[in-house]
């Protein structure tokens, strides 16, 4: 089977397998060996690579090259098209890729007098084609044609916050995750508890708020609730000060917010979990070991907490740090460690992070996203 025909196909199955898994942390699966896609983007590789995922993980297919001067960390994928972006460093713009052709469209954003946008980590639309993203340099809110990825994005909306991490939309509603620091003055420096601002679709002014913890770098949609991730402050010396915690916002007017729910440490990377709980991993020292927790909305609370991490293992028994982890519906667990100087590796694990298989996978692998068809996030 050709490889486009394959990820089309298996990008539709794979709602069906979500449906019906039962939790089952054996290395097969509920289903008895499921074939699953997942693709991770390579912030230092400038990739994005595919892998399938049976009873183990394997590459599949070619890369997708980003090149130039990429420096994103985040992507989000409808199938087959991805959507990612580059800071103002980078080159200031969004990039479209296609999985299937290696492609890839850039996205300009056209701002008077050129002000760097500096855009963040972007966001597809539920049941639409079209992307949504925060304008960190600007405090703005923009979306683009995923169809028509040539032409510019448009600005939805301003004063959107100081710092504007994440955008989500839910429940006929966009959030803007603010981190609230200060960029204009070249400090980057907190200016106060990270924030909400809250929009409708066109993007009118409806709330604004604060959150329990600082410096949110992310937030994902879990059980109906928005999970954001405040990662915590650093000294003078960058030094994580290990004051990371969650927060969860009801999307639903008066939008009451939950927690704080204290990390034990700086945050590092926050995921969706396909068996419905959210991994975040954490760490006390960038240069050290890194921790991954799980979250489960429903419950309000850790199932894996700080005093009680995961304990992630390589197939020598010894402990791995995953920058990023996720799962797969029947709890499995995909982790990728973040390498400079080689390709990292990406695993493939028990629910109790006991060692099932494992990949070369990129350079610097920031994020990680399991197929789903488009228009079913």
């Amino acid at each position: 089977m050709k490889l486009a025909n394959r990820l089309s196909a298996l990008a539709i199955a794979l709602p069906l397998f979500v449906g019906c898994a039962s939790g089952d942390s054996g290395p097969t699966g509920p289903g008895g060996g499921e074939v699953v896609v997942v693709w991770a983007l390579n912030s230092i590789g400038q990739t994005i690579r595919t892998f399938e995922i049976g009873e183990g993980i394997s590459p599949l297919g070619l890369a997708v090259e980003l090149g130039g001067l990429f420096d994103g960390v985040s992507m989000d994928v409808a199938f087959p098209l991805a959507v990612t972006s580059e800071s103002s460093f980078g080159g200031d713009r969004a990039i479209v890729a296609d999985l299937e052709s290696g492609g890839k469209t850039p996205v300009a954003f056209l701002e008077p007098q050129g002000d760097p946008v500096n855009p963040s980590k972007p966001f597809v639309l539920p049941g639409m084609s079209e992307a949504i993203v925060g304008g960190r340099g600007t405090n703005s809110i923009y979306r683009f044609s995923l169809d028509s990825p040539g032409t510019s994005a448009i600005v939805l909306a301003r004063d959107a916050g100081e710092f504007v991490e994440k955008v989500v939309v839910t429940n006929g509603r966009v959030f803007a995750i603010d981190s609230n620091i200060d960029d204009a003055g070249g400090t980057f420096e907190p200016l106060g508890e990270s924030r909400v601002a809250v929009f409708d679709l066109e993007g009118g002014a409806v709330d604004d708020f604060p959150l329990p913890g600082r410096q949110a770098t992310d937030a994902v949609l879990s059980g109906g609730k928005l999970v954001v991730l405040n990662a915590g402050t650093l000294t003078p010396t960058f030094e994580p000060e290990g004051n990371g915690t969650l927060a969860v916002v009801d999307p639903v007017p008066p939008f009451q917010v939950s927690g704080p729910f204290p990390l034990g440490g700086n945050g590092v990377s926050l995921e969706a979990g396909a068996d419905g709980r959210v991994y975040v991993t954490v760490t006390n020292d960038f240069a050290g070991p890194i921790r991954t927790l799980s979250f489960d909305v429903g419950a309000n609370g850790f199932v894996r907490g700080p005093d009680d991490p995961i304990r992630t293992r390589d197939d020598a028994g010894a402990d791995i740090s995953c920058w990023v982890a996720t799962s797969l519906a029947d709890g499995r667990l995909l982790c990728a460690t973040f390498r400079t100087e080689q390709a990292g590796t990406i695993y493939l694990l028990n629910a109790d992070g006991s060692f099932i298989s494992s990949t070369a996978g990129g350079f610097g692998t920031s994020d990680l996203e399991i197929a789903v068809a488009a228009g079913t996030q």
